[in-house]
């Protein structure tokens, strides 16, 4: 008689555990920062539900479609709304300028998508007088990669257009310096 009511609870343990699942939306193909979404790429699952994970709903699906990654989507991730932009980088009045450097010259916790950064400008010529306070461009981490073969990272930063030209030759000898500026409220 104790294994039928045990039995029992397992039964309706099990069925109601099923009943509480959520159709939702998972990444199927890894998908690069800045890719649009597309059918390729997302499809609907049922998961259990869990209130306090912020999931998009599998009827989000269409208007997810063409929405671009913000940041790299692994295969196997449930989508939330955070990890979706309707911007394309770099805008009209933005240029993207890559900016290598060694690890140990990042902050320790990294950069991510969204960090606003000064960049300071030192060029390493005797002519320049040495200035008291540091001459920079703000920017905006875009992304980040590496270490590559030569043990750098590389972050993309985004500017304004008209200080691209002076930025980047400079990133380019490594004559610029990271600075990790507070984020906006």
């Amino acid at each position: 008689m104790l294994t039928i009511v045990g039995g029992m609870v397992v039964a309706f343990q099990t069925v109601n555990r099923l009943s509480n699942r959520d159709e939702v939306l998972v990444v199927t193909r890894d998908v690069v920062l800045g890719q649009p979404i597309t059918e390729a790429n997302v499809s609907t699952a049922m998961v259990g539900g869990d209130q306090t994970v912020a999931m998009l709903s599998g009827q989000d699906l269409p208007k997810v479609m063409g929405m671009r990654a913000a940041a790299d989507l692994m295969s196997g991730t449930l989508l939330q709304r955070r990890m979706l932009t309707d911007q394309v980088t770099p805008s009209a009045e933005q240029q993207l300028v890559p900016i290598a450097v060694k690890p140990s010259r990042l902050p320790a916790r990294g950069l991510r998508p969204g960090d606003r950064l000064f960049v300071m400008l030192r060029p390493e010529n005797p002519a320049v007088p040495s200035v008291k306070e540091p001459v920079g461009i703000e920017a905006v981490v875009d992304h980040t990669k590496g270490p590559d073969n030569d043990g750098l990272m590389v972050v993309d930063v985004l500017v304004n257009r008209s200080d691209a030209p002076r930025l980047g030759p400079l990133a380019a000898d490594g004559q610029v310096a990271l600075a990790l500026m507070p984020r906006r409220p």
